[in-house]
């Protein structure tokens, strides 16, 4: 396995998490601007979280001897139709006076199905190889109101369904195995030990 990938985003919460999942199952790795300048990445499509991810990594690539390893995420909420998916942050940011999170809540006010499900998909990409894509999803509800520390983003919203705790209501030890982007990291870093 290569000793160290770039993350190639600019999203700090997400390269901080990723980093956090990916050391979880051994696999070490940095923010490319550890290595790089800060570059502006292509804008995203609206059709798969998998092409946004193998253009991230691809686009990050011509700029580096390094491996590199770009996530695409979303939150898909039933009761909401197809406000989110693979276009949840464009979705979210048109509304400037609320947080991500309150506008979900705000949206979701009065609603009986409040079903969940945060995917993401990570490609990687080292010198030489051809991509390695991996899927991971997490289904639960959304709470009605924002719960927990631990972590930030959606996971102060998203229930688990069993433990009917919020994710930013776990430390990391519990949390990142039952993450979306703690489950497609993990089979990631299996299908990495041999790149």
């Amino acid at each position: 396995m290569m000793i160290k990938w770039l993350i190639a985003s600019n999203n700090a919460f997400k390269t901080r998490d990723l980093i956090n999942c990916l050391a979880f199952y051994g696999v070490k790795a940095v923010p490319y601007t550890d290595e790089l300048p800060q570059l502006q990445f292509p804008k995203e499509n609206t059709v798969s979280y998998a092409a946004n991810a193998l253009d991230k990594a691809r686009f990050l690539a011509t700029y580096t001897n390094q491996g590199v390893i770009a996530d695409d995420s979303g939150i898909e909420v039933p009761a909401l139709g197809e406000h989110f998916g693979v276009t949840t942050k464009r979705e979210l940011h048109q509304d400037i006076s609320h947080s991500d999170n309150q506008t979900i809540l705000n949206a979701m006010r009065g609603q009986i199905d409040r079903r969940a499900t945060m995917i993401s998909t990570l490609v990687a990409i080292a010198p030489g190889k051809a991509p390695v894509t991996s899927v991971g999803r997490v289904s639960g509800t959304i709470a009605t109101k924002t719960r927990g520390d631990y972590s930030t983003g959606f996971d102060k919203i998203f229930l688990l369904p069993h433990q009917q705790v919020t994710l930013a209501e776990l430390p990391d030890e519990e949390r990142l195995p039952l993450t979306h982007r703690g489950r497609a990291t993990k089979q990631l870093a299996a299908e990495l030990r041999g790149v």
